[in-house]
């Protein structure tokens, strides 16, 4: 194939990206204005947010092997049909009742998508590093659009409208699923068709910096969700606006957008494991300083240090998941990597809605920025060569 073919390819996984975290990202902070608005309190918000996590928690590895056995362009498919109707179902239905189901449904198809994009993206031509640097940033712009745009239309239109903005997005992301042939999804080393044998993913956890890397990206994720689920809280308590709240959640995305354009070279200057350290400590101080201000000026440049700092912790732990996994099982090792994110979105919530509830938002931040400080210490991984495996 010729090399201007392979480029253009890229590029339209990587706008792939872009049209399903705009949309993803977008709606999941309205997810929390809208229940407030309904009257749900902080532990219910706590267990809406954990519903999201929930199905992928459960069946990650599933989804994982059936994306080794049928390829990422037929999951892509049909996680692209289930995130429709997560997100069109609280537009006919806008209620508390729904807006749970929107979020099982949401969860569990959107896995679909990321885990089939991730292999794609991460076995196509080229430095893998790089490869996944870009198809992060990417992500992290749709995490900078999309609270902008639908906070914005939140504000102007309401929560249903904003709902049928988002699902525009995925529709036109399902079209250029449409307009990839089927072998541009295997470009790359991995094909479908996965050969397990009697052997389970979870042996490679006695590799200690995969299971390291494994846990620091759930702390990495969580923590993401519970910025994006309470900040919005926290900032309507201030009295500001859906928009201002939209835009400060875009300047953290922004941040790391900015920070993985650096991706490479401070994995070559300093080794995965001190950079991966640096992203836990830099996120921790940031959550604990949220509620120390009131200021929006400062919250905003607070959140671009938690951006900074969390933007780099998901790629690198990816690339460091997709090196230690032999190819014909990528799709399994990296739905045991989302069990793990899956499982700390789901049980944090859970965890810091109850501290929510029964001391309010701001213990919430400083408990989390805690969290990810021992997380720091415990998950200090070593700077040897990373094994490709075979």
């Amino acid at each position: 194939m010729k090399r201007e073919r392979v480029i253009a390819i890229f590029y339209v996984l990587l706008l792939m990206q872009l049209l399903y975290f705009i949309a993803l990202h977008g709606t999941r902070p309205l997810i929390s204005l809208y229940a407030h608005s309904l009257g749900a309190s902080v532990t219910v918000i706590g267990f809406l947010v954990s519903s999201y996590a929930l199905f992928p928690m459960l069946m990650a590895v599933q989804i994982g092997r059936l994306l080794d056995r049928f390829g990422a362009r037929k999951m892509t498919f049909f996680g692209t049909g289930g995130i429709l109707t997560a997100l069109m179902l609280p537009v006919i239905f806008p209620n508390m009742v729904f807006l749970f189901v929107s979020q099982f449904l949401m969860g569990f198809f959107q896995l679909c998508v990321i885990v089939s994009l991730q292999k794609t993206v991460g076995n196509f031509p080229g430095d893998r590093d790089k490869n996944i640097a870009a198809f992060s940033m990417v992500g992290s712009l749709g995490e900078f659009i999309g609270p902008l745009v639908h906070g914005f239309s939140y504000d102007h239109f309401g929560f249903q409208i904003s709902f049928v903005f988002a699902a525009s997005f995925v529709l036109m992301a399902l079209i250029l699923v449409f307009s990839l042939r089927p072998g541009s999804w295997n470009l790359g080393k991995s094909v479908p068709g996965g050969d397990y044998g009697q052997s389970s993913a979870w042996i490679m956890l006695k590799q200690v910096n995969l299971r390291k890397a494994m846990v620091l990206s759930g702390l990495v994720l969580y923590s993401k969700d519970l910025f994006v689920a309470y900040f919005p809280v926290y900032g309507t308590g201030l009295g500001m606006s859906a928009g201002k709240i939209g835009l400060i959640l875009s300047i953290a995305a922004g941040m790391s957008i900015a920070v993985r354009m650096s991706q490479f070279w401070l994995v070559r200057m300093f080794g995965r494991g001190k950079v991966l350290l640096v992203t836990l400590l830099i996120s921790g101080l940031a959550f604990i300083l949220i509620p120390m201000t009131s200021f929006p000026l400062i919250l905003a440049i607070i959140a671009a240090i938690l951006g900074a700092g969390l933007g780099l912790g998901q790629p690198l732990s990816l690339v460091y998941t997709l090196n230690m996994s032999p190819p014909s099982r990528q799709g399994e090792v990296l739905g045991m990597r989302l069990t793990f994110n899956r499982g700390s979105q789901f049980i944090a919530p859970f965890l810091f809605g109850g501290i929510g509830g029964f001391a309010g938002v701001s213990p919430i931040f400083w408990v989390s920025g805690s969290l990810m400080l021992l997380g720091a210490y415990f998950t200090r991984m070593s700077n040897d060569p990373e094994p490709q495996a075979k």
